[in-house]
Formats: structure tokens, sequence, C-alpha cells
């Protein structure tokens, strides 16, 4: 029998973070990954594992190996002895002075743990913010921006939020990728500044191989009105949207059903087994 995580914890080389691990973890500047963790495996390790080399040789300027971040997250698992929970991964410098500085900054790797989350059944009603992320392609640690996008859609009596450039240039949601699907089943992705997520990437890997037609294309909120769904998708999963700004989508088209299980049919891989 597997055990879930039931609360969160924080771990740095298997042992219990400190205060001042987590400290030196708040200061803004530093990238992660999110994952679910499903007996010890995941799905789409090696984009994750290859999202946090990118980023830490954009941000640090030093590598970091397969094996480090793996058994990163694979000891914060035994040491919790846990299989199944949400794992998010965060690298960051405890000398922060030599990152302002421009140095070569060895990195120190925070994992959180908590309890594993599937996307909720309910379609997302959307409110469009307008903001565009600093270096969207970057899961970074930035992320008031976001946050508050999601709060004002709240307020507003929305779930979520939408994240467009000035002119409505559709982009991302505020934690996670956005895809719309057309009369014919297939899928089109907004082209535009974005974090392209590793849930989007095996989705797209899924689609080539079941040969249902995709592309990129810039979008902007007029023309959500073509479009059949749309969906929400990050490392939770994908969630069905029921409007942007008001106007309705199908929460219930079989096209959706059908994402979900191309998704959900990409192979776990056990954290330790990745490529190197």
């Amino acid at each position: 029998m597997t055990r879930a995580a039931d609360e969160s914890s924080h771990w740095i080389d298997g042992r219990p973070a400190g205060a001042g691990d987590l400290a030196a973890a708040l200061v803004n500047y530093g990238h992660l990954s999110t994952l679910q963790v499903r007996g010890r495996a995941v799905q789409g390790l090696d984009l994750h594992l290859a999202r946090l080399q990118a980023a830490n040789l954009e941000l640090f300027g030093s590598p970091l190996a397969p094996a480090r971040i793996q058994d990163a997250m694979a000891s914060a698992l035994a040491a919790a002895g846990v299989d199944d929970a949400t794992l998010r991964i965060s690298a960051f410098a405890r000398d922060v002075a030599a990152v302002e500085r421009g140095d070569v900054v060895p990195v120190a790797l925070l994992v959180a743990l908590s309890p594993p989350r599937e996307p909720p059944a309910a379609p997302l009603r959307l409110a469009s913010h307008v903001h565009v992320r600093a270096l969207a392609h970057l899961k970074h640690a930035a992320t008031l921006p976001s946050l508050h996008a999601r709060r004002q859609a709240a307020l507003a009596g929305f779930d979520d939020a939408l994240l467009v450039a000035a002119d409505g240039t559709i982009g991302e949601g505020a934690l996670w990728n956005v895809g719309f699907v057309g009369a014919d089943g297939g899928v089109v992705w907004p082209r535009a500044p974005a974090l392209r997520g590793t849930a989007e990437a095996l989705l797209r890997a899924a689609l080539d191989a079941a040969g249902i037609a995709q592309r990129e294309a810039v979008l902007r909120l007029p023309d959500c009105g073509r479009f059949q769904a749309a969906f929400a998708c990050n490392s939770a999963g994908l969630r069905a949207i029921a409007a942007i700004d008001g106007l309705r989508f199908d929460a219930d088209a079989p096209a959706l059903a059908r994402l979900r299980a191309l998704l959900a049919s990409q192979p776990w891989t056990p954290v330790g087994t990745a490529v190197r």
C-alpha cells in the first residue's frame, strides 16, 4: 500500500529544512518545478529535469546534474516515508551577493512535499488579466503578479485568471497553460511568451502519436469565439474551461475527455531511473 503525504514538509539532502534554509529560499531569485508523484514515479520526469538544468544555467551560470536533482527528490520522499505527493523542487542560492555580482553560483535544492492533487471536476470560469510574466519561458520564483491576478479574478467572482498582453493576445494562465479545441477536434495552442509546461509537452506528444491535428497561432480574446472548447493544463492534470470573460465554451465536449485520456496514458517514470 502506498502512503500519500497528508501535510506539508520541506527537505534538503534528505533532512528537514531548517530556518536558515527557508530564509535563504525566500529571496525572490530562483527557479522550480512542480510534479505529481504516484508510487514514487512521475510523468514527464525527463522534461522536469531538462527544465531545471536549463533554468539553472540561465539564472546561476552553473550546471545542475540530473542525478543530483533525482537524489534530492528521492531522499525527500524516503525521509518523509511517502509514495504519493505533490512535489516542488526549488533551486536557490545561499550567497545572494554572488548572484548580484554575476558569479557562477552553486545552488541548494529545496524539496517541498504536500498532499497529492488532482484537477477539480468543476470547469474554470476565467477573467482575462493584462500581464505578461517577465522571463516568461522560465518557471521562476517571481510569482507575485500571477498570484495577484488570481486574487483579482477571485474578487470579481471568477475562478482564475488568463494572462493576456495589452492588445489582448492570449499567453497563459496564472499557473497553467491553455489550449483551445476547434469543431474538428484539433487543438490550437496560443503562440506568445509563456512557460511551455511539462503537461503541455506531454499532451503535444500524445496528440502527435494519436494523429490528432494541433498547431500554434497568435490568438487574441476576440478569437476565442471560434472554438468549441478550451482547457487548462499543468502538473495536476487537465481541467475544462467553462468561460472566459463571459464567453462560454462546451465544458462537456467529447474532445476534452479524449485529451484527458491521452494525458493520463503518458508513462510514469520512477524517480531515479530517468535518462541522466
